[in-house]
């Protein structure tokens, strides 16, 4: 170890031995703080709040507004652990709230219908805003939309609080065209935890990318500029309906904190478990999956495989005995003139997929097969692919005939 004599910077002496020799210290490295996007590690255990102004925070390379960094470390040094302050306190305060709110509420009042007809109908026309407004008109443009019905979609989806429109939408088509990879936002290769929610809570910054059509829409703009005061505004129907029939606690609790929590994490479990558990009857070349379940949670969003192959269809549940409630609503503002010109892939494309997967399982058996077993069902399974591709495409002949 190098040492050498420091000299006092107040003009003191420097300190002596019994000997009355000046005393050897060690050289010391100073100490420097490493706060910022590209410094991710620290010194010193606690937490810091950063702004963008710089008035608080330590150390240097003050970053994104709004965020908390968390320094843990041993023998002095750290990972640093950077959170979006608002994003977690409002995700992790709303259940937090909800927890302990609406066990509070049942056990001292019940429930009363009022309250049970309110968060049913708001849980449902927020979902559906979200599912048939910002994912498959907005993000994927499955279908044409009048102002009426765009509007209504941007207000209520906004009281999601699952950001604007023209991010929600920016976010998804990057998740669509980087599937699984890191590149994608809400990757799965991650965890089911940060495919579901943690990436929200991160300090990650995510621009604008690939919305260049919707930013020309003057309502998706509007939308965009003031959708946490248009959220706040329709996500407050319920303290009204509280007003007017005298019961506001509850109506904020059902129609407010648990709605809230409700809308969230139905959205966030078609990014986690519709990525985690289900079939994959159309694709294997990512990891979406169809999950029945989730279906009625999250207005016919469940049929994930699907989506993910022909994310442009109008349709989640495309067969007529999946349940799809956006589908269905969809079908209906179609009967009233509102919306039109529906995408829809075809049956024989459906069913051509759904064979191939059939046939991709059936040699990946034969394989493990002896050569005498596979070889001559090999050879009858190829005939077999031949004639029905000849049929599927007949079938879609006459299909674009009729239409």
């Amino acid at each position: 170890m190098a040492f050498r004599m420091r000299k006092s910077s107040q003009g003191r002496p420097p300190a002596r031995n019994f000997a009355s020799r000046p005393r050897a210290r060690p050289a010391r490295r100073p100490m420097r703080m490493r706060v910022g996007p590209d410094r991710p590690r620290c010194f010193v255990m606690g937490f810091y709040l950063v702004r963008e102004s710089g008035k608080f925070g330590m150390g240097r390379g003050l970053g994104t507004p709004g965020r908390i960094e968390l320094c843990f470390g041993v023998n002095g040094m750290a990972l640093a652990k950077r959170w979006n302050l608002l994003n977690t306190l409002f995700l992790t305060g709303t259940l937090a709230l909800a927890l302990v709110l609406v066990p509070w509420r049942l056990a001292t009042s019940g429930l009363q219908w009022s309250e049970a007809l309110v968060f049913l109908a708001m849980t449902f026309a927020i979902g559906t805003a979200i599912s048939g407004g910002y994912h498959r008109l907005f993000s994927h443009r499955a279908y044409r939309a009048s102002w009426p019905v765009r509007f209504l979609f941007l207000c209520f989806g906004a009281a999601a609080f699952e950001n604007s429109a023209l991010k929600w939408a920016s976010d998804h088509r990057v998740h669509h065209q980087h599937v699984d990879t890191d590149q994608d936002p809400y990757t799965i290769g991650k965890g089911f935890w940060y495919a579901h929610w943690t990436w929200v809570m991160e300090a990650k910054d995510h621009p604008l990318t690939g919305v260049a059509d919707l930013e020309k829409d003057p309502l998706v703009r509007w939308q965009h500029r003031h959708f946490f005061k248009i959220g706040a505004v329709v996500a407050l129907i319920p303290v009204g309906i509280g007003l007017v029939t005298g019961n506001v606690l509850g109506h904020l609790v059902f129609g407010l904190a648990l709605r809230i929590v409700a809308t969230h994490h139905t959205t966030f479990f078609i990014n986690s478990a519709a990525h985690m558990f289900g079939s994959r009857p159309y694709t294997d070349a990512n990891t979406a999956r169809d999950n029945w379940l989730l279906a009625p949670l999250t207005y016919g969003e469940g049929y994930h495989n699907f989506h993910h192959l022909w994310q442009w269809d109008y349709r989640n549940g495309a067969l007529w005995y999946q349940w799809d409630t956006t589908k269905w609503l969809l079908n209906v503002l179609a009967w009233m003139g509102l919306v039109g010109q529906f995408r829809r892939v075809s049956a024989a494309a459906m069913t051509r997929a759904r064979l191939h997967m059939e046939e991709k399982r059936l040699k990946e058996r034969l394989a493990l097969a002896s050569p005498g077993v596979a070889t001559p069902m090999q050879a009858r399974l190829a005939a077999a692919r031949l004639k029905l591709d000849a049929a599927l495409a007949a079938l879609h002949d006459r299909h674009e005939a009729w239409q």
